[in-house]
């Protein structure tokens, strides 16, 4: 009887062992969900200017396992950041390193929606493509620096998708309509578009689209005709933006870091990496490969429906 007491208060030392082990582990690893990463020394007298990556495709919460096996920081994560760097009083500017063509139309308005509301002095540094939804949350910083070469603009909507009745018919497959609603199952891949859904289809188009136009001309401070006309989906290199009036500066870090000290009225200072360090819960995880974005596309694929159920919702990306 002795020995089961015994044996039982081992095992029970055992497990207590186990939690604390488990818990230290977790505390540790949320530890280090956001912290900053310095990029130029740990000299902690000068000034600091935040970078903050705004890297492939713009949605709500970001992808693993994205374009080249990297991560993307989802709308969430990157708000949270800017806060982070906002509070810090150590931190006298922030630059937003933008290398994306684009996303959901709700993730951009967000970013730059958080980024309008910064107090301090904001720069976009565009690299290789700050295209469409990317463009959106550059307009909202106080400057815009991009290489000659960056990829930019592509304003505009698009809403195309793939339509499969004709070949349907080939092949003698028919679509049965099982609808509670006329419009129920509009943007269908398996129908024709009726000339009343077409409509309805562009009506919902242009709003996006005056959404992005006057975005723009009210973070740029132009007029909603002049934006409406370079609202062709064309995108522009960075000089022909420039020449536009699409960006303030043509450089790359080092002039972003110049602007930047210059809004903030600062010399000499240190830039500071902010990004979201992966967790084990990441690292152990089996990541998904992304599709491909085409560069600068625009709002694509704003109806592209790929199943019955997401045919009964909107999916705008710009």
């Amino acid at each position: 009887m002795a020995l089961t007491k015994k044996a039982a208060r081992k095992d029970r030392d055992k497990l207590l062992i186990f939690m604390i082990i488990i818990i230290a582990a977790v505390a540790l690893v949320i530890s280090f969900i956001f912290i900053p990463e310095i990029d130029n020394g740990s000299d902690v007298i000068k000034p600091k200017i935040a970078i903050i990556p705004i890297h492939g495709a713009i949605t709500l919460y970001g992808q693993s396992g994205g374009l080249l096996g990297s991560d993307t920081l989802g709308a969430q994560d990157i708000i949270k950041l800017i806060k982070k760097a906002d509070d810090d009083i150590s931190v006298k500017a922030i630059i937003l390193e933008i290398n994306s063509p684009g996303g959901t139309v709700v993730a951009s308005e967000e970013i730059a929606d958080a980024v309008k509301a910064i107090e301090k002095p904001t720069v976009a540094w565009m690299r290789e493509v700050a295209a469409s939804g990317g463009y959106w949350v550059a307009t909202a910083c106080d400057k815009i620096i991009a290489d000659p070469a960056t990829i930019t603009g592509s304003i505009g909507v698009s809403g195309s998708y793939l339509q499969f009745s004709e070949l349907m018919e080939t092949y003698g497959i028919t679509y049965e309509r099982l609808v509670s609603g006329e419009y129920k199952d509009i943007g269908s891949p398996y129908k024709e578009l009726t000339p009343a859904e077409r409509e309805i289809m562009m009506k919902k188009i242009n709003v996006i689209n005056a959404l992005f136009i006057n975005a723009i001309s009210e973070n740029r401070n132009m007029s909603v005709e002049y934006v409406e006309g370079l609202a062709t989906g064309e995108i522009f290199l960075g000089t022909e933006a420039y020449e536009l009036d699409l960006v303030d500066v043509l450089g790359g870090k080092a002039e972003a870091q110049t602007i930047a000290e210059q809004l903030a009225g600062i010399e000499d200072s240190k830039l500071v990496r902010y990004k979201k360090k992966t967790s084990l819960f990441d690292t152990i995880g089996v990541k998904s490969q992304n599709s491909l974005y085409w560069v600068g596309r625009g709002i694509g694929d704003a109806w592209n429906i790929l199943t019955y159920e997401e045919s009964r919702a909107i999916k705008a990306e710009i």
